[in-house]
């Protein structure tokens, strides 16, 4: 039984160093991807056009992503995007529009709400004090609306729905005034949304919400915080046949982290005869 002991001991010890990486330093890192992605549908006037993605802020909790925002926003972008999870309190608003606008952008900053934000606007008893603070900061809100960047006389739709676990997302409303046949893309805080997804609405719809799990094994995450069963929840993804890119986000709630760094990505849209001559491209 002495036997035991040793390797009783090692393994305690390899789970305490584990944890106290996952709990104290994992959750205070930054991963920043840079992928490219082609839209079938994406004028030639934004082959190049530049989406910094930030999600999941949380600021206000245990783990915000205040840290990992300064250091994003060194990152030159044509457009940033936040998919929700700002704030805890509206209190937390003005930190985060100050955080938020320190970003740089050719377009401007477009933010759409999360269940936290949902919550913190619910227990300041429906206050549109968040979404106020945030406008004069210059960060566009979108709830259940769209709006359109031209270049060249082309547009290129960026659409945005409300939370569709502590909100009211409405996708035909947000659609209504999206031209077809022109590119658009979704800003929506879960995947979840792919349940009231036409085909063929989106070009690409960019989330939060899961942070990738948060914990994962090498073979996906535990928890994935979403309605439906998807094959992961983090990365670029096809979801009944529309692309996805699901953030891992900047911060949580709870400071626990493992195989899944907080994470910053800044897409490169790539427009179809960009790919026909040879450049990289993902699915």
């Amino acid at each position: 039984m002495a036997g035991w002991l040793p390797a009783a001991i090692a393994a305690a010890t390899g789970g305490g160093v584990v944890l106290c990486h996952s709990v104290f330093f994992a959750p205070r890192g930054l991963r920043i991807n840079r992928r490219e992605v082609v839209l079938p549908r994406l004028p030639q006037a934004f082959d190049g056009y530049q989406i910094l993605h930030l999600s999941d802020l949380h600021l206000g909790s245990f783990a915000p992503g205040a840290e990992q925002v300064l250091i994003a926003a060194g990152l030159p972008a044509d457009l940033v995007v936040v998919t929700g999870d700002m704030v805890e309190r509206v209190r937390d608003a003005d930190a985060c529009g100050r955080l938020l606008a320190s970003t740089q952008s050719r377009d401007g900053i477009v933010c759409i709400p999360g269940n936290h934000d949902n919550k913190a606007v619910r227990r300041a008893h429906g206050s549109q004090e968040l979404w106020e603070t945030l406008r004069s900061h210059g960060i566009q809100t979108l709830i259940n609306g769209a709006f359109a960047i031209e270049r060249g006389g082309k547009r290129l739709w960026i659409v945005g729905v409300d939370d569709p676990h502590e909100g009211k997302p409405d996708v035909s409303a947000a659609f209504a005034s999206v031209r077809r046949g022109e590119a658009a893309i979704l800003l929506a805080h879960s995947p979840d949304i792919a349940s009231s997804l036409p085909v063929g609405l989106a070009d690409l719809v960019m989330t939060g919400h899961c942070h990738g799990g948060q914990v994962r094994t090498p073979w996906g995450p535990i928890f994935t915080r979403t309605r439906r069963r998807f094959p992961d929840v983090l990365g670029l993804q096809r979801i009944d046949g529309t692309l996805y890119q699901m953030s891992g986000g900047l911060g949580s709630s709870i400071p626990l982290r493992f195989l899944c760094p907080p994470e910053a990505t800044l897409l490169r849209l790539v427009a179809p005869k960009a790919t026909a001559r040879g450049e990289p491209s993902l699915p």
